[in-house]
Formats: C-alpha cells, structure tokens, sequence
C-alpha cells in the first residue's frame, strides 16, 4: 500500500492500483476481524457446553470419539438409568385372572403386586424385590403371552452384598398375585378327567366330585370344590360310579377299586 502511495505521488503509477490496493487492505482487515469474532464465538460457545445426562445412569455405547466434531442433535451415547430397572415378564393370558390387571395396562390402584425375581450369578443365587407396574397392553399372536413390567429400584445399589440387576441378565420371576379362598393343591394326575376328581367317602365308597380346575402348574392342580378333611382318590379309575366301594391305603393294600 505505501508503494502504491509512493508511485501515485512519482506519477509513476495509476490511481486505480492504488484504489484497488486500498480495497484489498479494507477487505482483509474486515476479513480478519470476522475470523477474530467466530474464534471469540465459538470459545465462548465452548465455555457454555456442557453434556449432562437427564438422569442418573451408565454408559451402554459411545457413538463419537475424542476430537470428533459433532453436530447440533447428533446423538453421542447411548445411557440407561441407575435409578430403576424395568424387567419384562412374559404371562400367560389364562394367568391374568390371578392378577388385578387389564389389557390395557391398567393397575388396581389398591393392589400391590410385588415380584422376586431370581437369577444365578457368579456361581450363587441371588434375590432382587421389586413390583408389577404395568403390561404392554398387547397379547403376542404366537405365544399368547403378555409382558408385564416389573421395577426394581436402584438395581446398582443393593443392600446386603447382593450383586447388582445389571443390564442383560436372565432372570426368573415369582409374582404374587390375588389370594384364593378354599383353593385345594392336588397332584395333577389327581384329575380323573378335565374338572372331576373322585372322592372317597366316609364309608370307603367313591363319588364322582366336579371341581373348578383353577390351575394347571408343573404336576400341580389348584381346584376348588373340596371340602377340608375330604379324601381324594390318586388311583385312576376309567368308568368308576358314584358309590363304587374301594380300598384305601390304610387298609394295607394300595388303592382300587373293591368287588
């Protein structure tokens, strides 16, 4: 810029070089300026950034690395919470008539249905409490199930020494549904056939007994129908009638029918 001031003042060069030259030093000084102003900017942006979680909780994956530029709204990590653990639990649809739920998902407000769950970890069995909170409101097509959705709250903090409900772990569950009054626990082939069984009477005779087979589980029957104290045949006997008189055990024989 002073050589081309000098060269206008010599006549020696045109006034236009020396305007351009003054436009070229006005442009890069504004240049210049710009660039200090994005550099202050985004220090400050810097400053003022910070990646905080919404909720207490562990790494799962990283999606970035250490000097990756990122974007606004790109996702960085993927975090699940310490505070709670949700377990999905699959049940039968005939088991719901145990539970005070809906399809819907809807919990009696009065009820509480609380869970263990169970899992072998590191060689030992280990214990988590928690409780049914919902279901997912749908009944898969090919198994007939509902998932149901237990809580177990802070799964990384447990008393006792017990070993944390970490993320994947495989876990059986116990959950405690409405209680039964009169319900009978028989051997499930107790049933002579789908809702009777045979009763002994007092006087060694049988009779035919319909009961309300509430549950099948394992080689478990849950019935209702029966009254304390009543003896129930475990001998299957095809085409036995009321008044049939039979032998028990106590008489020194096993159980059959008697002529």
């Amino acid at each position: 810029m002073v050589r081309q001031e000098r060269l206008a003042a010599t006549d020696a060069g045109s006034e236009s070089k020396r305007d351009e030259a003054v436009n070229r030093q006005l442009l890069a000084a504004a240049g210049f300026r710009d660039a200090t102003a994005q550099v202050k900017r985004a220090e400050r942006d810097l400053e003022r950034t910070h990646v905080i979680a919404p909720y207490d909780g562990r790494v799962r994956s990283e999606l970035v690395d250490p000097g990756q530029f990122v974007n606004r709204g790109e996702t960085l990590a993927n975090l699940y919470s310490v505070d709670v653990a949700e377990v999905r639990l699959p049940v039968h649809d005939e088991d719901l008539a145990f539970l005070p739920l809906t399809l819907d998902g809807a919990l009696d407000p009065a009820a509480r249905l609380d869970v263990v769950l169970r899992a072998r970890f590191a060689g030992r069995e280990h214990e988590w409490q928690g409780r049914i909170v919902r279901t997912e409101g749908e009944i898969d097509p090919g198994t007939r199930m509902v998932k149901m959705i237990a809580q177990v709250q802070r799964p990384y903090d447990q008393p006792d020494g017990t070993p944390p409900l970490t993320v994947g772990l495989f876990v059986d569950a116990e959950i405690h549904g409405r209680e039964v009054e009169d319900a009978v626990v028989l051997p499930r082939f107790a049933l002579q056939s789908e809702g009777r069984v045979h009763v002994i009477e007092p006087d060694d005779r049988l009779a035919v007994r319909e009961v309300e087979v509430l549950r099948l589980l394992g080689e478990e029957a849950y019935v209702l129908g029966l009254r304390t104290g009543e003896r129930v045949s475990l001998t299957r006997l095809p085409g036995a009638v009321d008044g049939l008189r039979v032998r028990t055990a106590g008489d020194g024989d096993a159980p059959a029918a008697a002529p």
